[in-house]
């Protein structure tokens, strides 16, 4: 494929989209040379490639011979095993043939065509690993533990991922891009013991948070070595739950009310803050000298607002991470600005935008120009578009530049 062929003669859409999300899988069906050539005719010259991985299973459309790909949790570089001595944890490899270390080669390949790899590293929601290490798993104010979903409270679980970032910035990557890095939440699951979410009650996004707090024993060990006692905490919110148990048509106060009105609430959320804040810290220092940057989509939002039920504080962040992608998953211009605009008031450091070609959500190339230019506006850093496994032939055009 070629910027001569009918795949790119449509009208210039974009002037400084430059990364695109990807799988190493459908860099391995298509190619590397292929791939970098394809890239460099629609004007990208980065992807951010999937390093440490949920579960997933992916359609690539334009590859019709292998349009489903599935891959359980898990890491696509080959892990040094002296790397992850001080955790008991160990990276779970997916196999990405020809690849005998997908990131390696990857990268390797990347920077001789001229096109930069961030490392894209999931952090908390990974099915695979809480079924292999149950111990660090999440369990709510019911003590009911969640496959999909580790507990950061856990210092064993900070060093795990702290030696991921010390492996992905080894292969040489630009940057090291943190996704789902606060608190998870209770329903999220990937995997085949999870099955689809059933439930009708819950149905607020303060019931939601408030089931989605983690009493585990991690956070109570992490409590008590801060001189907090969960145990009050834990029964408040228990309280609260029950409360929608038994009134499951009521309106829920805003959690924002419950921490102001609420002592003991508000020191559950300010605990929480404290982990996510020692982690930052800790993976910082793993990157050395390698650019964080962190994913605005924790707290189950994509809103400066959302994310610190989970423990992200977007004002305390910059001095642990060099910047931050707001996700723009939206059609409105409008509805995209403002929350680049909230995450840049509170997080004070260079803010890039992510848009995304589903096409529920941006159905034509006039609507991507609009919402890209509104995005390039108001972020002022790098566009970043989802995703480059995912995507068509057309929508391929829709991305084409004359950079």
């Amino acid at each position: 494929m070629c910027c001569g062929t009918n795949l790119f003669t449509h009208t210039v859409v974009l002037r400084r989209m430059s990364a695109l999300w990807a799988y190493p899988w459908t860099l391995a069906e298509e190619g590397l040379d292929e791939a970098w050539t394809t890239l460099s005719c629609i004007g990208a010259d980065t992807i951010n490639l999937a390093s440490h991985y949920h579960s997933v299973r992916s359609m690539q459309p334009r590859f019709p011979d292998h349009l489903f790909e599935s891959q359980p949790g898990g890491c696509y570089f080959t892990p040094a095993p002296d790397r992850f001595v001080g955790t008991p944890i160990d990276p779970l490899p997916n196999e990405v043939p020809p690849f005998d270390d997908p990131l390696a080669t990857v990268v390797e390949s990347a920077d001789a065509a001229g096109i930069d790899v961030n490392g894209w590293v999931v952090l908390f929601h990974n099915s695979r690993l809480g079924a292999t290490h149950p111990e660090y798993r999440f369990e709510s104010a019911y003590g009911d533990p969640q496959d999909h979903a580790f507990c950061p409270s856990h210092p064993d679980v900070r060093e795990y991922f702290a030696a991921v970032v010390e492996a992905v910035v080894a292969r040489g990557v630009n940057e090291v891009h943190l996704e789902t890095a606060g608190f998870p939440m209770v329903f999220h699951g990937h995997g085949r013991e999870f099955g689809h979410d059933k439930r009708q009650v819950l149905t607020s996004r303060t019931e939601e948070l408030l089931l989605s707090q983690c009493f585990c024993d991690g956070c109570r060990a992490a409590a008590q070595s801060r001189g907090i006692d969960l145990t009050d905490a834990r029964r408040a919110v228990r309280d609260l739950l029950e409360t929608s148990f038994a009134h499951p048509h009521r309106d829920a106060p805003g959690l924002g009310s419950l921490v102001a009105e609420r002592p003991i609430i508000r020191e559950l959320f300010d605990f929480r803050a404290s982990v996510v804040a020692d982690l930052f810290e800790r993976l910082s220092d793993a990157a050395g000298g390698t650019p964080l940057n962190y994913y605005v989509m924790d707290g189950g939002g994509l809103d400066s607002d959302d994310v610190w039920p989970a423990g992200i504080r977007l004002g305390d962040l910059s001095d642990h991470v060099d910047r931050v992608t707001a996700l723009c998953y939206v059609r409105d211009p409008e509805v995209a600005c403002t929350r680049i605009d909230g995450i840049a008031s509170r997080f004070g450091g260079p803010v890039d935008a992510g848009i995304t070609l589903d096409h529920e959500i941006v159905r034509s190339e006039a609507e991507l120009r609009h919402l890209v230019t509104a995005v390039e506006a108001a972020a002022g850093g790098t566009t970043h578009a989802y995703h480059y496994s995912l995507i068509t032939d057309a929508q391929l055009s829709w991305l084409r530049s004359e950079m």
